[in-house]
This record gives C-alpha cells, structure tokens and sequence, in this order.
C-alpha cells in the first residue's frame, strides 16, 4: 500500500494515537491549553471547502431542517438516554455522554456523503446550519443536564472559539487550494493529538476501570451501530429516497467527538475521565463508517444497481 494512502487512514492514526497514550500517559496540565489548539487547527482544515449560496438555504429548507433534527434530537437524545444510565455509578462519565450528546455533527460527515453516494450538496448545507444552531443549541443543552457544574457562557465562548475561529480561517485557506489528500493527513494527525491527550491523560483511569470502560464500549456500540442500523431501517421503510437516507443515518450517529473531548479536558479538567466517552465514541465511529462504507451498497444499494440486477 502506497505510503499516502497509509496516512490517508484514519484508523491508523487513531490506534496509534491510543497506544501512543498508553505508552507515554500524560503529559500534565499543558494537555488542555494544547488540545484546544489541535482542534482549531483540525477543525480550520475540515471546513475548508464548506460553501453555500443564500438561496441554496431556501431551496433545501426541509432537508436542512431533518438534519438539525437528526443531529441534536435523534442522535442526542440516545446519547443522553444511554449515558444516563452512567449515573448512579459516576459523574464525571455522565457529564462526559452530556457534552458528547451537545456538540454538533462532525464535519467528516461532508465527505463521508461523497463516499455513501448521498446528497453532498444538501449535506454541506445542514452541516452549516447545524454548526450555527450549535452555537444556542450546545450552550443550551449542557445548562438543562449539568445545570451549574459548567457555566453556559464559558460553555458559548469555547463553542465560538471552535466554531467562529474555524469558519473565518477555513475562509482564508480557500486561497491556497489545499491538495485533499494534504488535507485529509493534517486532519488525520491532528486526531491522533486528540487521541494522545485524551487517552494518555486518562491513562490510570483506564487501567485502574477497566470494568467501566468495558461498559463505556458496549453503550459507545448501542449509541453507534444498534442506532445506525435503526434509523437506515426506518428511513427505507418510510420511503426515504436513498441519497437523502445516506445523509440522515450519517446525522444520525456521527458527532464532532472531537469537540467534546476538548470541552471535557477544557471545562471538566478536575474530572478528565469525563472525556473517555468521547474518546471511545471517537474510535467507535470510525470504526463504524469503515464497516458501513464497506457494506452500505448490499444495505441500501442504489437505484441504477437495483435496475442493473432486476434486468
């Protein structure tokens, strides 16, 4: 395999990200302050190439409005659900579900429509519109389950700072016309920082928990593959044309996992476990879009091959 495409997989850097933190563990307070810079950096790259017209918004009204609610009622409320069960046996777990449950989509949805064969245009579009929502919706959501353990404000100026920062710089690097396969390895290894931070901050926690994180998988499974297989049965049923189903299922179950790993090491940092939810969800995702890509044609196949094996 080409040296590119190795570097091009995002589940490499992630298993080494992981090993790499339990290896080395952490690397003491400055994790947070440097994590915050790894995910705007990750986070500029990502939203190079997000464009929309004005009029493009009204044309696609309603599905940017399925999107909204795929991501922040259909794929947070089974976060908050499931995480909820975390409850009784640790906090900081459930605060961690929570700010998972309260971030938007992740970005890697826009290219993983490509893969999918979905609605990209449409997917640009909600994903837009999701991160604009996030800015009332994600301060919102942590306030009505956290109530005063995270301030809603500081929780808005984090969320600005990860989303403003990223939209104004991605609009700057729009002149360099940065190569995709350039910009899929800085992304890659900017996951893999996520990845170092978050596990090697948690290092003693894993292995002192293990029977914890073995719960934390299992739900990571539920919330991910058990909803994702739901949700693309119900779409198929409901008559859902395929390109748009593509889009939803990915709203569905795939959040900026990212994200809440740099609110929870940020704003949590006396309980740095709060991040291993996201952290787990992280790996699980991925590994959920691999086997999804890999089978989604025998899932769902498209209508051109539909006729293809009906003739």
């Amino acid at each position: 395999m080409p040296l590119i495409d190795l570097l091009g997989d995002l589940k490499i850097w992630i298993a080494a990200g992981f090993v790499a933190a339990l290896l080395f563990g952490s690397i003491g307070e400055a994790a947070s302050s440097i994590m915050i810079i790894v995910l705007i950096m990750q986070m500029s790259v990502s939203l190079d190439g997000l464009t929309f017209r004005k009029d493009d918004m009204k044309t696609y009204r309603k599905p940017i409005l399925w999107g909204i609610v795929c991501c922040f009622i259909v794929n947070s409320g089974i976060t908050i659900l499931i995480g909820s069960l975390f409850i009784p046996s640790s906090t900081a777990i459930w605060y961690g579900w929570v700010m998972l449950a309260s971030v938007p989509s992740a970005v890697s949805v826009v290219s993983a429509s490509l893969y999918l064969n979905g609605d990209t245009k449409a997917t640009v579009l909600m994903t837009s519109a999701i991160y604009i929502s996030a800015l009332a919706l994600t301060p919102l959501m942590t306030w009505a389950f956290l109530g005063s353990a995270v301030s809603p404000l500081e929780i808005f100026r984090y969320i600005v700072l990860f989303i403003a920062i990223p939209l104004i710089a991605s609009q700057v690097l729009k002149r360099f016309s940065l190569p995709r396969r350039g910009k899929i390895v800085f992304i890659n290894i900017m996951l893999f920082m996520l990845m170092f931070l978050a596990f090697g901050s948690n290092k003693d926690y894993i292995l002192s928990e293990l029977d914890m994180v073995l719960w934390v998988v299992i739900a990571c499974f539920v919330k991910i593959f058990v909803l994702g297989s739901a949700v693309t049965y119900l779409l198929k049923r409901s008559g859902t044309d395929r390109d748009s189903g593509m889009t939803y299922i990915l709203f569905s179950v795939w959040k900026n996992s990212g994200m809440a790993v740099s609110f929870c090491m940020v704003l949590l940092s006396g309980m740095t476990e709060a991040a291993v939810p996201c952290a787990v969800s992280l790996i699980m995702e991925s590994i959920w879009f691999t086997m999804f890509n890999s089978y989604s044609e025998r899932i769902w196949p498209t209508e051109s091959k539909v006729h293809a094996a009906e003739a």
